[in-house]
């Protein structure tokens, strides 16, 4: 009796030990990924919760899927693949942006930029992480009122021109 159940804790360690597998993930094995940083700013100002999604290029990038970052109170951002701020692998990447207010709420957030910065395909933003390079993007200024847009210029009442 002893050694059945011997048998069968030995055969439950064994399938347990089947399912934990190191270091392979689902897409295989981790690729090797460089720091990705950078700033954004909207109207001039850094920016704290901007969401940076990074879509890679199917051709020319090692992952397949999204990745994320968000700004902190100095508009300061660093992207994550495996590891809190380990980078992206080597590729070239497309940007898109949502901004979100610092509330707690059980509504889902509302984008402070209306989608003006989250068509993929008519993004302005790329960047191309090069292998064993760290890639510091450096400032990204957005528009509140969306992508080649400017703010209406403010003119004082003596400077406009008599009727």
């Amino acid at each position: 009796m002893a050694f059945l159940i011997r048998r069968e804790c030995a055969l439950i360690v064994l399938l347990l030990s089947v399912g934990c597998g190191g270091n392979e993930l689902p897409g295989g094995p981790r690729l090797e990924t460089h720091s990705v940083t950078g700033v954004v700013q909207i109207d001039g100002t850094p920016t704290e919760n901007v969401e940076v999604t990074c879509y890679p290029d199917a051709d020319l990038s090692g992952i397949k899927y999204p990745v994320v970052g968000v700004t902190n109170k100095e508009g300061v951002f660093s992207l994550t693949t495996y590891n809190t701020g380990d980078g992206l692998p080597e590729g070239t990447y497309s940007l898109t942006f949502k901004w979100f207010e610092a509330v707690m709420t059980l509504a889902p957030p509302k984008d402070l930029l209306k989608g003006a910065y989250t068509d993929l395909n008519n993004s302005q933003h790329k960047i191309t992480v090069v292998k064993g390079k760290e890639t510091e993007v450096g400032i990204i200024e957005l528009s509140s009122i969306g992508p080649d847009k400017k703010s209406a210029p403010t003119t004082k009442d003596s400077e406009k021109p008599a009727p």
